[in-house]
């Protein structure tokens, strides 16, 4: 009967250690860590509208000042750091999920995007990403006919 009560929390852990293992090899391929920091990975959501890309990150708990957007080398880089104060030691924990420290994501960019025209705004614990489109030259009928040819 021990063991099958101990189940639940090796499943648990094990699904942790397998996040953990993916974040590294897709988020940090070259282990890149801030000396006495844990890191955690925000969620996004990505989507495409007519004119736009919108990217959405959940950030509870990060103040507006600990976030900053950038284009680095044609990518949008989101970096930010959470933290928050624990009222009980780590000892006592029976489950401890939340993260805080520093955390970095990185959209590589599509041509498409017109880089001098993305706009962010934060909120309610989420961050907002506006990449717009690059807006293409209507071409007059005549020229869009000949162009068929």
């Amino acid at each position: 009967m021990a063991q099958r009560d101990s189940w639940p929390a090796l499943s648990f852990q094990l699904s942790q250690e397998v996040d953990r293992l993916f974040d590294e090899l897709i988020y940090r391929p070259w282990g890149v860590r801030h000396a006495g920091e844990e890191e955690w990975n925000p969620q996004l959501d990505l989507y495409e509208t007519a004119t736009t890309f919108v990217l959405e990150a959940d950030l509870p708990g990060v103040k507006k000042e600990d976030v900053s957007v950038t284009v680095e080398n044609n990518e949008l880089v989101l970096q930010g750091q959470r933290s928050f104060e624990r009222t009980t030691a780590r000892g006592n924990f029976y489950c401890s999920e939340r993260r805080a420290g520093h955390f970095v994501r990185r959209l590589r960019l599509s041509a498409s995007i017109d880089q001098k025209q993305i706009r962010a705004e934060f909120g309610d614990g989420v961050l907002r990403v506006t990449l717009p489109k690059v807006q293409q030259p209507e071409q007059p009928p005549g020229e869009q006919k000949a162009a068929k040819r």
